[in-house]
């Protein structure tokens, strides 16, 4: 083989297995569902919102956990000391809607008891 024939073998080499990788990332990209952030927009417009909810919340010092039953997910809200509050309206929103197969979902939780509100944004993986 000519030194000539070598350098195009390795140059068409080098093109088929960049298409390769490419396919592959292509093909990774695509698994796993959608990676686009709902209302990224709005929640950009409020993000000094968000900096006044996160201030709040460190003064409450409220503590959410999420879990899932089933296919629903259940919150527990509890103070500074640890005890659960049992008082409190919890909201929980999750970033997906529908049909909640098994995987990690991103929940908007919304605590209010009284005139004190608390938000936070948490990660729960339903089984």
């Amino acid at each position: 083989m000519s030194a000539g024939t070598k350098w195009i073998v390795a140059i068409v080499g080098l093109l088929t297995a960049n298409l390769l990788a490419m396919a592959i990332l292509i093909g990774a990209a695509h698994a796993g569902g959608s990676r686009v952030l709902p209302q990224y927009y709005e929640r950009a417009v409020h993000y000094d919102d968000a900096i006044d909810q996160a201030a709040k919340n460190r003064a409450l010092g409220w503590r959410v956990e999420a879990t899932f039953a089933g296919r629903e997910p259940r919150v527990t809200v509890r103070d500074r000391a640890g005890v659960a509050i049992e008082d409190v309206r919890v909201d929980a929103v999750p970033r997906a809607r529908g049909v909640r197969p098994a995987g990690v979902y991103d929940l908007t939780v919304t605590a209010v008891r009284g005139d004190d509100r608390f938000v936070e944004h948490v990660v729960a993986e339903a089984k």
